[in-house]
């Protein structure tokens, strides 16, 4: 993301789903941005459920990557949406707290975006709201210079 941290809300979402749209990886995860709001950092990203996300062709259940994978674009959306620029990981935790199945929503909060890092946590819940996954990242904020 480019633009200034005072982009208002509407347009954060706006941006934050044009700047998901560049990432190739994400062409093949479909992550949808539902919710952004650049004031508070808060940000909801929705996963729908693909074959190719199972841990086994024989369960339902989605493999702990891509539950990660989720985690890293939203809690990497709560620090961008704030800070306006892109904020490479630095580090990634995460608990898993119960078998996720069916579409997956993110809710990511930034807790913190200072000059050099920001950090957000986030709650996965499936289709019936349960927490499946709670994540917590750090990023840097350090100003990224973007490759074409």
């Amino acid at each position: 993301m480019s633009a200034a941290a005072t982009t208002p809300a509407g347009q954060g979402l706006a941006q934050l789903r044009r700047e998901m749209a560049r990432a190739p990886y994400h062409a093949f995860l479909e992550p949808e941005a539902l919710t952004a709001d650049s004031a508070t950092g808060l940000v909801t990203i929705g996963l729908k459920a693909k074959p190719e996300f199972r841990r086994a062709y024989d369960s339902e259940d989605w493999h702990g990557g891509v539950i990660a994978a989720l985690i890293d674009i939203t809690a990497h959306a709560a620090v961008a949406v704030v800070t306006g620029d892109v904020a490479p990981t630095i580090d990634l935790r995460i608990d898993y707290v119960s078998a996720a199945s069916g579409d997956l929503i993110a809710t990511g909060t930034m807790i913190k975006a200072g000059r050099s890092i920001g950090r957000s946590d986030v709650a996965v819940r499936d289709a019936k709201n349960k927490i499946v996954a709670l994540g917590r990242g750090t990023f840097s904020t350090l100003s990224t210079p973007r490759q074409s």
